[in-house]
């Protein structure tokens, strides 16, 4: 099989971090395949650092996203993929690294009915380099789960058919900044795409500091926003599509905002009333008098005497 692969990669002032992706590609076992790299107006010099990574190596592309359009990785890869030429697509990002026989490993295991191909990732700490964890990607429940984080294949981990996408009505949502890769999965998921799971790790996927999960862990009130307007999105598809029961996935987010409310009274934030309303919404919503009142108790004796905390879950 000798078919195409085309790799999508969003890159914002990335410029130092970037060369060793691009080198993790060069290096593929397999050769048939295009880089297209979108850049989202570095201002470190980007547009001539780039370049010269692949400059003899024209399976490599570079591009700015044009100024008309919407800032952001998910416009980057929507453009991104307008320009692509290949039989598959692979979604990358500019600091993660692939195994030397990813693409090998992929694409010998694509078979006519299979709409993607998805494999394991390790999550690896940027600085120290330990591996934090490895992902689960198989469930008995996969929307449940995924919806959860219990199952997560991350913007990488998955090789799409094109055809596959071309049908699609939307691609990336380029209104959410936070929980992009998992709004994308989910809504693929929906359409019951025939998919071939691997058991191996294909790729080190780098956690950093300034990851928008840790400005989620940072109570960053923007970015938690994002995530919820996703979740809430996606409630209502789920109920749209009837693929459960509304009141199991709204328990789901109300255990997402009881972390944020733990979170926040931990550190004294003044937000915790925020998170509390929010949470006592839902129980009304899910007719839990009995948690309305667990809530309530558990956030004040918490907040006053440092006690209590078994309440909020």
């Amino acid at each position: 099989m000798n078919k195409r692969v085309s790799i999508i990669i969003p890159t914002f002032n990335r410029a130092e971090i970037i060369k060793d992706t691009i080198e993790s590609i060069r290096n593929q076992t397999y050769t048939n395949w295009e880089c297209i790299i979108v850049d989202d107006g570095s201002t470190d010099q980007s547009e001539i650092k780039i370049p010269y990574y692949f400059k003899s190596d024209n399976r490599f592309q570079y591009h700015v996203l044009p100024v008309n359009l919407n800032k952001g990785p998910n416009p980057s890869r929507n453009f991104g993929f307008n320009l692509a030429t290949g039989d598959y697509v692979y979604f990358f990002d500019s600091d993660d690294i692939l195994m030397p026989f990813a693409f090998e490993t992929y694409i010998s295991n694509f078979e006519n009915e299979y709409d993607a191909v998805i494999a394991r990732l390790e999550k690896v700490d940027y600085n120290s380099k330990k591996t934090i964890s490895i992902n689960t990607i198989q469930s008995e429940n996969i929307i449940e789960d995924y919806f959860t984080g219990i199952v997560s294949f991350y913007v990488c981990g998955p090789m799409w058919k094109k055809s596959f996408l071309d049908k699609q009505t939307q691609l990336f949502d380029e209104e959410i900044s936070n929980l992009d890769d998992w709004d994308f999965n989910l809504r693929m998921l929906y359409n019951q795409p025939k998919i071939k799971f691997l058991d191996e790790v294909l790729i080190h996927y780098f956690q950093h500091e300034s990851s928008l999960k840790q400005e989620l862990n940072k109570l960053n009130l923007s970015e938690i926003d994002s995530a919820f307007r996703a979740r809430y999105k996606h409630l209502a598809l789920i109920t749209n599509y009837g693929l459960g029961f509304k009141n199991i996935y709204l328990g789901h987010i109300n255990n997402f905002y009881k972390h944020y409310l733990r979170l926040t009274l931990r550190s004294k934030s003044g937000d915790y009333f925020f998170f509390l309303k929010k949470i006592l919404k839902i129980e009304w919503e899910l007719f839990h008098i009995l948690k309305i009142f667990k809530i309530i108790i558990g956030t004040f004796l918490y907040k006053y005497l440092k006690k209590g905390e078994r309440f909020l879950y």
